[in-house]
Formats: C-alpha cells, sequence, structure tokens
C-alpha cells in the first residue's frame, strides 16, 4: 500500500482497487475525500477558463468590427471553445451547481477587463453586464457583429 505522499499514482491505483474490492478498512477516507472534491474543483475551473475565452472572442468579434482579419481566427476561437464547453457539460450537466447565471456574469466580468487590454479599446465600450443569455452564448449559429454564413 503506498501513502498519498510516498507515490500519488500508486495511492490512487490503491485506493480504487480497495474500492472495488469493498475493502473498506483500506480506504484513505479524508484524503479520497479531499481529491474528490478537487477533481470537481479542477473541472469547474476548467469550465470557467473555456467560458472566459469564448466571451473574449464574442467580445471581440462584437466590438472590434476595424479588425476583420481576425474574424475568421477568433471565429474558429469561438467553435473550438463551444466544443470544448459542450462536452465538459455533457460529462458533468451539474457542474455549474445551479449558479449558471452566476458564473456567466463572474466570468464575463474577467473576459471584459482582458478584451479590454488585448483590443486597447475604452473599458466604457464594453457592456458592464454580458450583454448575451447564456443560450446564445453556447449557440452554435451565434456570432456577434457577424452576418450569418
Amino acid at each position: 500500500m503506498f501513502t498519498i505522499q510516498e507515490d500519488f499514482h500508486g495511492w490512487l491505483l490503491d485506493q480504487a482497487a480497495a474500492l472495488r474490492a469493498r475493502d473498506y478498512e483500506s480506504l484513505d477516507w479524508d484524503h479520497l475525500a479531499e481529491e474528490l472534491e478537487q477533481m470537481g474543483a479542477r473541472e469547474r475551473r476548467e469550465l470557467r477558463s473555456e467560458l472566459k475565452i469564448l466571451l473574449l472572442h464574442l467580445l471581440k468579434l462584437k466590438f472590434q468590427p476595424s479588425q476583420l482579419h481576425r474574424h475568421h481566427s477568433w471565429r474558429n476561437s469561438i467553435v473550438e471553445t463551444r466544443e470544448q464547453m459542450v462536452d465538459i457539460i455533457k460529462d458533468s450537466p451539474g457542474i455549474f451547481q445551479g449558479k449558471r447565471d452566476e458564473v456567466l456574469a463572474d466570468v464575463y466580468v474577467r473576459a471584459r477587463d482582458k478584451a479590454a487590454r488585448e483590443s486597447r479599446l475604452p473599458q466604457g465600450t464594453l457592456p458592464e453586464a454580458c450583454p448575451w443569455t447564456y443560450e446564445q452564448v453556447i449557440d452554435p449559429w451565434f456570432f456577434p457583429g457577424l452576418t450569418k454564413t
């Protein structure tokens, strides 16, 4: 048996074997609970990161019409990011923990700040609150500032 401090990977395999064998005495209950919580937190951070990238590029499409030469790249990033988000949500439908709109609003603030820095647009150019609903943000055909092609 490995301890979590000695060999994390070995510990994981030992714990999985103990769970399958229903060997409750060999389970490291506290560390298992902690690792499960951390797995959930990592997944939520990954989703928030993807959402930030998505919002960043949606903002650039909408508020940087002069950067037409970059629209194709931003659009591709939007498509890829939406696909990543769909995969995460499909695997973990409860990932938002009932706070989807709060997460969208929180992540939007960060995306807005980054968009302002990267575009050098005055902060007041970009809306303070997310101008789109969650449904619009994940809609595969929604590209603000572009006509449908």
